[in-house]
Order: C-alpha cells, then structure tokens, then sequence
C-alpha cells in the first residue's frame, strides 16, 4: 500500500497521553462520570439537609464535593499509570489512509479495515479513530497531509459509516445527548 490519499502523525507527550485518556473515558464511560456527579450532589444535598454531626457533614461535603469535580479523574489516573510504565518512552505514530484501510507505523506497522473503526472523535486539535475501548488512534489535525481537514473526516465517515462527534461536558448536554451516551456504553 504505497500509494495513501491522507497522511497524519503523532508524536505522543505526557499531554497528548492524557488527552488520549481522557477522551476514551468520555467517549465510553459517560455512565460512570453521569453517576459520579449524582453521587457527589446527593453527598452534598444530604450534608446541607440533614441533622447529622457537624464531623459527618465536612465528610459528606468533602466527598460531596470531590466527585462533583473530578469527573475525568479515573482517566488521568490511568494515563500517569500508562506513561509511568512507559518510562518516558512515548511512541511516535504515524498514519496513512488508503482506499479501503488505515496503515500504522509506530512501535510496529499494521493495517485496519475502516469497517472496524467503532467511533469517531474530534476536538480542536486532534482526531481520535477508535477500534474499541482499549484501542485508539489519535492524531494532530495540523499533521494532517493533504492538510484538508473537512474533507477527510468526510472520506473517513464515508468509509466507515460512522459520524464524527465532539465531546461535551454533562452540563452543555441535551436529553438526546445523554440517551445516546447510554447507547454508546451499551454497544448499540
């Protein structure tokens, strides 16, 4: 597969590692950051409403409270466990998209059918194409060659039959937003 319509690039820091489990946590754990933050107001609402000991309170509050704020904690946990364990020796991916799969060079080379990308990510800066929940392919929009952005998150919507999607925040989300959520963690 020499000849490929789109090439892109990583060369992953500690940044882009969190970024990259932070987004597998948004993408496939939105039950989970949904649950904590119930959890975390209903800790509060207790605290504020209850007649319990004034120790009680400060504890309900400070659990309360730390799950109210540390919606992605799980996720940069395990990205400070995955560059720990790397010992500072972060890949450098690269990416070429031919017309029926997605070529990989890295720590070793490999090709993907399209048809096996489960989800497509995008934020400002970077594409994530996913496999499944534990296998991710995140590239610098700006690596991107031809650098036609639009037009290839089109030949890759095209191809795999699925539509890009921009993570957001639970407090930006509609009732259609979080429905979906809860069909994506279940495989639908």
């Amino acid at each position: 597969m020499a000849e490929y319509q789109y090439r892109a690039r990583i060369d992953h820091t500690e940044k882009t590692v969190e970024r990259l489990y932070k987004m597998q946590y948004y993408v496939y754990e939105k039950p989970r950051i949904l649950l904590r933050m119930v959890l975390g107001f209903a800790l509060v609402v207790i605290a504020a409403m209850a007649s319990l000991p004034l120790w009680v309170k400060a504890l309900l509050l400070l659990f309360g409270a730390w799950f109210l704020v540390s919606r992605d904690f799980p996720a940069a946990v395990r990205a400070d466990r995955a560059v720990s364990e790397r010992k500072a020796a972060l890949p450098a991916m690269e990416y070429g998209f031919g017309p029926d799969r997605l070529h990989l060079k890295g720590e070793g080379s490999m090709d993907i059918p399209y048809k096996k990308l489960t989800h497509l990510s995008e934020d400002d800066e970077y594409l994530y194409l996913f496999v499944n929940r534990n296998s991710v392919c995140m590239m610098e929009r700006a690596s991107l060659k031809p650098q036609k952005v639009e037009e290839f998150m089109q030949f890759l919507a095209d191809r795999t039959g699925l539509g890009w999607r921009r993570e957001k925040s639970f407090l930006s989300m509609s009732i259609y937003d979080i429905r979906q959520a809860f069909r994506d963690a279940r495989g639908k």
